[in-house]
């Protein structure tokens, strides 16, 4: 539940310091003093995107800071402390920073952690039921875990079906393009084959002809190591001799057996490098054959690679392509089989879990059924009959993105009359009913302890009123409700009532809020039921509400 709200520099407030109680909090005022203003606020705490417009003029930022007490398993499911602290702040550039008990965290954790605690249903909210595209998710709420495991297993398989679709698709489309290239394709890879490219083949002969180039550079440099070796005063043995008498006192020093250590390698290092050189002066041979052929088919490559914008090895590749190319081509039907037996097989997968989700939600209907028929019972609506339909979307869409579903929601609101679409037969009073006794629900099985209504009760007056102001007291006693009411009947069931006005400070306009006792309940219960002036007869009516 919200225990205080601290609000500073939105729209028309100032500065706004509230605390607030279990049970049924009503807000009254006039229209245009901020109550939806307050309750905007409150919708930043729990995700709503942000907005730089609602920064009061004249300041840099606006923040919005509420304080929460968690049930324990919500405490347990968010693994939070019993008592939390969220703040946001938004600034002139549309930035928004999000705090838990002073930390920062992300948007996502927010509303992760604030869905938890309870649900705000805005005056607009009531219009979703003019769309049936989001009567699935009315459903979904009642076991958002359990729809959501179903719901991802089934996009995920959907989700490989649409890419094997589009692939299949591309396929179809490339088959004309293929068969129209294939005498081109041949051409190339005729061109290419008679080149007998070979991967690493131009960067090898560039080596060789380089060795070649420099035939005498290298001939002189080996038999000028090779006299080295060969020399009189050039003696390996006497390397050795030295290593030998090292090695006879290195059990004396650790010292003496490193430098025996080096003496050796270098002796046997020496002795390598020398029949190398020996054997490299053996082999060279300049042979102009060679060196002429390598140029020549260096040219060739050159060639071929500024003809193809492609590097020697580029081009071994590109002819592989181009081999699977023609060969598609030339049995592009087959390949159309293989790619449209893969998507069949997708597509079962993926239906097949949409019949799981589908399933699950027929059991989900027929609860809100049962339970949304006994709550419009209460609510006035004693005959009424509601009925969710399922219909098979259509062959294009069967696998659409929230599953297999499409609903309608029937309704027959008096005794002997027919089911029809809700959206069509239901005023604004019994859609305003509908909505409150869903959003009800939806508290209620998902173990939320606060619920904010703006106006749920627009349209409903005389002792319709009654009895939703009656079912919200009931409904306060397990959770919070704060609701903003132009009823009387609602205000006087109110546990708390606060009174939302706006008033002059500074030359500016304020919005104010302040808890009533009750002779000023009475008083702004009065005037909700009066014209231009309070009545007599509307204060003992008043008084008679509130009794």
């Amino acid at each position: 539940m919200l225990n205080y709200l601290e609000v500073k520099n939105f729209a028309l407030i100032d500065d706004l310091n509230i605390e607030f109680k279990h049970g049924l909090t009503s807000l009254t005022g006039e229209t245009g003093s901020g109550k939806s203003i307050l309750l905007e606020s409150l919708q930043l705490l729990f995700g709503k995107r942000s907005d730089a417009e609602y920064i009061r003029t004249g300041t840099t930022k606006a923040t919005v800071l509420g304080r929460f007490s968690l049930t324990p398993n919500q405490a347990r499911d968010l693994d939070l402390p019993n008592d939390i602290t969220l703040s946001r702040e938004i600034d002139q550039s549309g930035r928004h920073l999000v705090k838990l008990n002073d930390e920062t965290i992300t948007l996502s954790r927010l509303r992760q952690i604030t869905n938890k605690i309870g649900l705000i249903h805005g005056q607009n909210d009531t219009y979703q039921l003019l769309d049936k595209s989001t009567y699935v998710s009315f459903i979904d709420l009642l076991d958002q875990v359990e729809i959501n495991k179903l719901l991802q297993h089934y996009l995920l398989k959907r989700s490989t079906y649409l890419d094997a679709l589009k692939a299949f698709e591309n396929l179809k489309n490339k088959k004309q393009e293929t068969q129209e290239r294939a005498e081109f394709l041949k051409f190339q890879i005729n061109e290419l084959k008679s080149y007998n490219l070979v991967l690493g083949e131009k960067q090898e002969l560039e080596e060789k002809v380089q060795r070649l180039k420099n035939f005498d550079s290298i001939q002189q440099a080996l038999k000028l190591s090779y006299d080295t070796f060969n020399g009189q005063f050039f003696q390996t043995d006497l390397l050795y001799d030295a290593y030998k008498q090292m090695s006879k006192i290195a059990v004396y020093d650790n010292e003496y057996k490193e430098i025996s250590k080096l003496l050796e390698e270098s002796y046997y290092n020496l002795e390598e490098a020398k029949k190398s050189v020996e054997s490299s002066l053996d082999s060279l041979d300049f042979d102009s054959d060679a060196y002429n052929n390598y140029q020549e088919r260096l040219y060739e490559l050159s060639k071929i690679e500024t003809k193809y914008a492609k590097s020697n090895d580029d081009l071994v590749k590109y002819l592989e392509e181009m081999t699977d190319e023609l060969l598609m081509s030339q049995d592009f039907d087959g390949y159309l089989k293989i790619a449209k037996s893969k998507l069949d097989t997708h597509y079962d997968e993926a239906y097949k879990l949409g019949e799981k989700l589908s399933s699950y939600r027929k059991k989900l209907a027929l609860k809100l059924e049962k339970e949304l028929t006994q709550s419009l019972h209460e609510l006035d609506l004693e005959k009424a009959v509601f009925k969710i339909e399922f219909e098979a979307l259509k062959p294009q869409l069967v696998l659409g993105e929230d599953g297999l579903d499409s609903v309608e929601f029937m309704i027959s609101l008096n005794e002997g009359e027919p089911l029809k679409a809700l959206a069509k037969v239901a005023s604004g009073g019994e859609k305003a009913r509908f909505m409150f006794a869903l959003k009800s629900l939806y508290a209620t099985n998902s173990d939320l302890s606060l619920l904010v209504f703006d106006e749920i009760d627009i349209g409903i007056s005389g002792k319709t009123a009654t009895k939703m102001a009656n079912v919200m007291k009931r409904h306060a006693k397990t959770m919070q409700i704060l609701v903003i009411t132009h009823l009387p009947q609602v205000a006087a069931k109110a546990d708390y009532h606060y009174a939302i006005y706006k008033e002059l400070v500074d030359k500016r306009m304020q919005t104010q809020i302040n808890i009533l006792n009750f002779e000023e309940r009475t008083l702004a219960i009065a005037s909700m039921l009066s014209d231009d002036e309070i009545t007599p007869f509307a204060i003992e009516q008043a008084k008679k509400l509130l009794s």
